[in-house]
């Protein structure tokens, strides 16, 4: 195994280990329990993908709109609300991840966040 196969599976492991992925974790478990809640969260999230890859603005900003009315009647559910989160979280760690690995490689990404 080399450096970046052992320092990979330390990342995994880590993360596994951290609280957000915990936390994730523990409330797919509540929500798998609940397979109609669960087929709803999953519907939810892929229209939420779906708006969030449109090309087209006025039709964006509507969709985006309607979902975000749909998704706050949708979140009064704590256990949908306390799984969105927990997966935002992950999310984070995942985007805070890349973010640091390519500020400290010297990555050029064509713009600077700084700005």
């Amino acid at each position: 195994m080399n450096q970046i196969d052992e320092a990979l599976e330390g990342l995994v492991q880590a993360i596994r280990e951290g609280e957000e992925y915990q936390k994730y974790q523990a409330v797919r478990a509540k929500v798998h329990e609940q397979p109609q809640l669960e087929e709803k969260i999953h519907a939810f999230r892929k229209k939420n993908y779906e708006v969030q890859n449109l090309t087209e603005e006025k039709k964006l900003y509507d969709q985006a709109d309607k979902l975000e009315r749909e998704g706050i009647e949708f979140r009064k559910d704590p256990l949908v609300n306390e799984y969105l989160d927990a997966e935002l979280g992950i999310c984070r760690l995942f985007q805070r991840i890349n973010w640091e690995i390519v500020q400290k490689i010297d990555f050029d990404l064509g713009f600077s966040m700084d700005a």
